[in-house]
């Protein structure tokens, strides 16, 4: 990509963001917007603002210098195909958000894991699978998360498809997490798909240690942090929010373990 071709793109990403594209290419094909437009024409296009006045005097300077056989609907149209591009890109590349559980930090303004977990919960409209290694219920020490199995209960009232993948050994106190979930889970609602991963006999050191959260296959958490109350709020956690694919990706990585047997049901 040459110099100039940078250049465009980025002008076209001012206008974008400025909100003045259209108006621009309105101008560029009704021939009110030329090579030859001064001062009074650009600012009429921009309406009176002065960043996109300077970003359109750039992208007349531009078009005189390299495009000078280009008509203006011509134009228009490789600036149109810029700007989609540039939306495809953006809607393909993941965006990130840091999450934490911890003591405040003073001049750190990351958002806490309880506050993304349930943003993630209450925004799935299709699907949402979860994916933990401890859930803590009432005997637990750790703490009970009734809030957060209530908004994914509540989930599955509104319609949304849950996955619950979780590990499948017994706590020190006797119960295993799907017990624990179940317990806490409302009465009146359809319990979730409840999957586990089938450790082999033997092998007493492995554990589905995951912590995913992820809400349409585009809005994931991958994080440290549990189930439980201390995970959410006391301890020291930290976590990635991503958007984009992801989370298509995620969630297609636990199809093909469900498919391929690897995970299986989480019996009683």
């Amino acid at each position: 990509m040459t110099d100039s071709t940078y250049k465009l793109a980025g002008l076209v990403l001012g206008l974008v963001n400025a909100s003045a594209l259209d108006d621009t290419l309105d101008a560029l094909r009704a021939g009110r917007l030329t090579q030859r437009s001064g001062a009074a024409t650009l600012g009429s296009v921009a309406s009176g603002r002065i960043g996109v006045t300077k970003l359109l005097q750039e992208l007349i300077g531009l078009w005189q210098s390299e495009h000078v056989a280009v008509e203006g609907a011509y134009f228009a149209a490789l600036l149109e195909a810029i700007a989609d591009g540039a939306w495809a890109e953006r809607t393909a590349s993941p965006t990130t958000e840091v999450v934490w559980t911890g003591p405040k930090v003073e001049g750190s303004y990351l958002r806490a894991t309880r506050q993304v977990v349930q943003d993630i919960i209450q925004g799935a409209e299709r699907e949402l699978l979860v994916v933990g290694y401890w859930i803590a219920g009432s005997g637990d020490h750790k703490g009970i998360i009734n809030d957060v199995v209530e908004q994914i209960a509540d989930a599955v009232k509104r319609g949304v498809t849950v996955t619950m993948v979780l590990d499948q050994r017994d706590k020190p106190y006797g119960k295993n997490n799907r017990e624990i979930l179940l317990d806490l889970w409302p009465h009146d609602i359809e319990p979730p798909v409840i999957l586990t991963w089938d450790i082999p006999e033997g092998e007493k050191h492995l554990k589905l240690h995951a912590k995913v959260l992820v809400a349409d296959r585009r809005d994931a958490l991958v994080t440290s942090a549990n189930l439980t109350m201390y995970a959410l709020d006391r301890n020291m956690e930290m976590g990635v929010r991503v958007s984009g694919n992801a989370g298509e990706r995620i969630a297609h990585h636990f199809d093909q373990l469900r498919q391929q047997e690897i995970l299986a049901t989480f019996e009683p």
